[in-house]
């Protein structure tokens, strides 16, 4: 069984129907599209309670607990506990691919029990540390800045643009050069976990990393000595309208920026459990 799940949040609930319109025709056999909404939201609390439309075949789930970004995987780990099947979650505000979910599926089958993602971060660059890790190979990523191919791309976009350059997103690009292992997986472009990976203690978020649940999540599944395969080469998926609101990127939580809360949720995990030096 194959369930695609993810969460949302009301500024972007009239814009997502391009991220549930491509989660719908997905190349993959996928049994359930679950869209699992709060019942009230941390950071919205003046949301009015109305639900966004969505198409045919996507469900969505109502949750007594916001778990902040993290809603996406929690609950869905939560429902299917005991069950044999694969969580593949993701964004709201990115268009997948048609051969997205089955290149996830594909890859689960070459590196058995590991979290499999096509984003991610090694902890020492953000905290700082030796990083030098007993899993290798290690994942490489092509800086942007470097990415000329990507560079190119996005000048031509916004010379074919003229004045609505600035309404376009960036164009997809591959954002990792070498296959590998990672600390902490990126769940934008999606990432594929089982439910008996989790536990208990995944749902007991310490105040700082409610927001970062990359962070978060990858720490307690490192916790547990289950390792994440990050694979390169692959196109990211394209920015969709509702990225450009409310962004977790630039949200300021508990008085933590991102920058600031995922330095500070890898420096938690390196001294409550060893992890990432």
């Amino acid at each position: 069984m194959l369930i695609i799940s993810l969460t949302a949040i009301p500024p972007r609930f009239e814009k997502m129907r391009a991220t549930l319109d491509s989660l719908m025709t997905q190349s993959a056999n996928v049994d359930k599209i679950l869209l699992y909404i709060p019942n009230a939201y941390r950071r919205f609390p003046d949301w009015d309670g109305t639900l966004p439309e969505v198409p045919d075949g996507v469900e969505i789930r109502r949750t007594e607990d916001d778990f902040g970004p993290g809603t996406k995987v929690l609950c869905a780990a939560k429902e299917f506990k005991g069950v044999d099947c694969d969580i593949l979650f993701c964004d709201d505000d990115h268009i997948y691919a048609p051969h997205w979910a089955q290149s996830y599926v594909d890859l689960k089958a070459r590196h058995p029990g590991c979290i499999i993602a096509q984003g991610g971060i090694q902890a020492h660059v953000v905290a700082g540390g030796t990083g030098k890790r007993e899993l290798q190979p290690r994942a490489v990523r092509r800086w942007r800045i470097t990415d000329i191919g990507f560079q190119l791309r996005y000048l031509w976009q916004d010379i074919r643009a003229g004045k609505r350059r600035h309404e376009l997103t960036a164009p997809p690009r591959c954002v990792f050069k070498k296959s590998g292992y990672v600390d902490v997986f990126e769940g934008y472009a999606g990432v594929l976990v089982r439910p008996e990976m989790f536990d208990d203690e995944f749902y007991d978020i310490p105040p700082v990393l409610w927001g970062v649940d990359d962070v978060w999540l990858s720490g307690m599944m490192t916790r547990r000595g289950i390792p994440i395969w990050l694979e390169g080469r692959l196109l990211d998926p394209r920015d969709s309208e509702a990225e450009r609101h409310s962004p977790l990127a630039l949200s300021v939580i508990d008085g933590a920026d991102r920058q600031t809360a995922n330095r500070e949720g890898m420096l938690y995990f390196r001294k409550h459990f060893g992890l990432w030096p």
